[in-house]
């Protein structure tokens, strides 16, 4: 459960300029702390964009099945995996946005893309109506930065809670898009991707380029 820390305001704040805008020096005021939050927001956003092409491997729990979900991409060698129970699929290729495209499709409806919960947390902070709270966490013995954002009228996601670790992998989400409900829990994670398990797998699932 995310419990709120107002202190999590400052720290999640890595860059000198978002602290100078949110004001965590001191001060007060509305105006003030909506500026704070935005920026909080705006930085667990940038966060997860720039995790993109960071290398690791996380396993979650998802609600509702007993099939973990695994999540394995190394940009820089060029090759990903997704095991949803024993079902590997994998994928190899030099092209950034092509692997974006294969997580996103290979995903579909067990957990949001960075890239899809980095424009949630974009939104949120450019919209007057939403509010969010604030917490920290520690899950796969990853710490992990948490928004509990609420009431956004102009994004795709109107209300959602989400934790990313220091490097910008997503450690937990629960949400609602569309139709599609995600809650999903890191319960093991380490950089890097194992080549000689990549291998293993190999002959178990097919590779695609897209």
């Amino acid at each position: 459960m995310i419990v709120q820390n107002p202190l999590l305001r400052c720290a999640v704040l890595g860059a000198a300029a978002l602290l100078a805008l949110a004001g965590c020096s001191g001060g007060g005021g509305a105006e003030e702390e909506a500026s704070e939050d935005q920026a909080a927001l705006t930085e667990l956003s940038e966060r997860l964009s720039d995790g993109e092409g960071h290398a690791y491997t996380a396993e979650y729990l998802l609600e509702g099945t007993d099939d973990p979900l695994l999540v394995a991409v190394d940009p820089e060698a060029g090759t990903a995996a997704v095991v949803v129970g024993d079902r590997p699929s994998l994928w190899s290729g030099e092209d950034a946005a092509e692997l974006g495209v294969w997580l996103g499709q290979e995903l579909d409806g067990l957990l949001p893309t960075e890239a899809d919960v980095a424009s949630w947390l974009a939104a949120a902070a450019a919209d007057a109506a939403a509010s969010a709270e604030f917490s920290d966490t520690t899950l796969a013995g990853e710490l992990a930065n948490c928004a509990d954002v609420q009431g956004a009228a102009d994004g795709p996601v109107g209300s959602f809670e989400v934790c990313v670790t220091t490097v910008g992998v997503i450690a937990s989400v629960t949400a609602k898009v569309g139709d599609t409900a995600y809650t999903a829990k890191l319960v093991n994670y380490h950089d890097g991707v194992d080549s000689a398990w990549l291998e293993d797998i190999t002959g178990q699932g097919s590779t695609s380029n897209q």
